[in-house]
């Protein structure tokens, strides 16, 4: 009994020692995989981080140009309105010497008749 203990102790140890060396490849492929991946990652928060940082600094710019235009475009609304109240008082004006030259031309003409009679 003693040869089939050792035999089957011996089938054992084999066994086992090729269990921890398909375990150790199979940890070790895992581990390939898990750095791979982890320089995947790496890589791409480095390539997203260097896009935010240009992202910033277009945003910084846009803010920079904004508070240029800002108080441009305020000028630039109080001159459109006085604009538009001049061309209101001029269209007024108009009108009113549109409606006087229309009485003047009547006079005109009544004077002409009377001139010409």
């Amino acid at each position: 009994m003693k040869k089939n203990a050792r035999k089957s102790d011996t089938s054992n140890n084999d066994i086992i020692a090729e269990i921890d060396k398909r375990f150790e490849r199979h940890t070790n492929v895992l581990m390939e995989k898990m750095d791979s991946t982890v320089k995947t990652a790496t890589e791409q928060y480095s390539s997203l981080a260097k896009q935010m940082s240009e992202v910033k600094s277009d945003v910084n710019e846009l803010k920079n140009d904004t508070a240029i235009i800002k108080p441009a475009v305020e000028v630039n609304s109080k001159d459109l309105k006085e604009i538009k109240s001049e061309l209101h008082s001029m269209n007024m004006a108009l009108m009113e010497t549109s409606h006087e030259t229309k009485n003047h031309e009547k006079r005109i003409k009544k004077i002409e008749e009377k001139v010409f009679v």
